[in-house]
């Protein structure tokens, strides 16, 4: 996974994707060798979108699998790209491809020498469940994630994957736990509105402009 110097701004931007890669359940039986080639040519195929300003970030997950902010003119160019990706194509990962507002903080970029860092992404997912008032719901989230970043120094990245609420909370907090604890005074959370996942991400120090 390399990073690049690309900058994304706080307004909404229809170009600017975020892409899950998680392992696949179902992938193919390869030999250890095909898996490492797969491996090289996706560093290689990353390293090139980078060096093309198409990628604007990326990491890895501790439990498998990892991330990418990309560019491209719209989510059809977007899902082309990832599925060029050689783990992908090859069937190592499946992917998740969605429209990235950034809503609070930039992401800049990291610059080589590369030094690695931890932080807790929580993934807020729309609950098919709920039939409550989503306008609401919609203020009540926006207003709690302006007072945490304006707040606090440990929001590094936050964005929207649509209008409800779906979207992503990057913390520079030490523990799943005490992203946990932060995420469940979100109104939309404790009104079940929306559900979250929290995953340990390993990215460049850097990527996003908050210190």
């Amino acid at each position: 996974f390399a990073l690049t110097t690309g900058l994304v701004n706080g307004q909404s931007d229809n170009s600017m994707f975020f892409v899950f890669l998680n392992p696949n359940p179902a992938k193919p039986l390869t030999s250890v060798q095909q898996e490492n080639h797969s491996q090289t040519g996706h560093t290689q195929y990353i390293n090139k979108l980078t060096s093309e300003k198409i990628v604007k970030a990326d990491g890895k997950f501790k439990d498998g699998g990892g991330m990418m902010i990309i560019q491209a003119e719209n989510i059809e160019k977007a899902k082309k790209i990832v599925r060029a990706d050689p783990v992908v194509a090859s069937g190592i990962y499946i992917t998740e491809t969605l429209p990235l507002t950034v809503a609070n903080n930039w992401v800049c970029g990291a610059k080589k020498p590369y030094e690695m860092v931890t932080y807790e992404l929580v993934r807020l997912i729309f609950n098919d469940d709920y039939f409550g008032d989503l306008d609401r719901m919609s203020r009540e989230n926006r207003i709690f994630m302006s007072n945490l970043n304006n707040s606090n120094d440990f929001v590094m990245m936050q964005g929207n994957f649509s209008n409800y609420n779906e979207g992503v909370l990057i913390l520079n907090v030490p523990t799943k736990e005490e992203a946990e604890k932060i995420i469940k005074k979100n109104p939309a959370v404790k009104e079940g509105q929306i559900k979250y996942e929290i995953r340990r991400l390993k990215i460049a120090k850097g990527t996003f402009c908050r210190p």
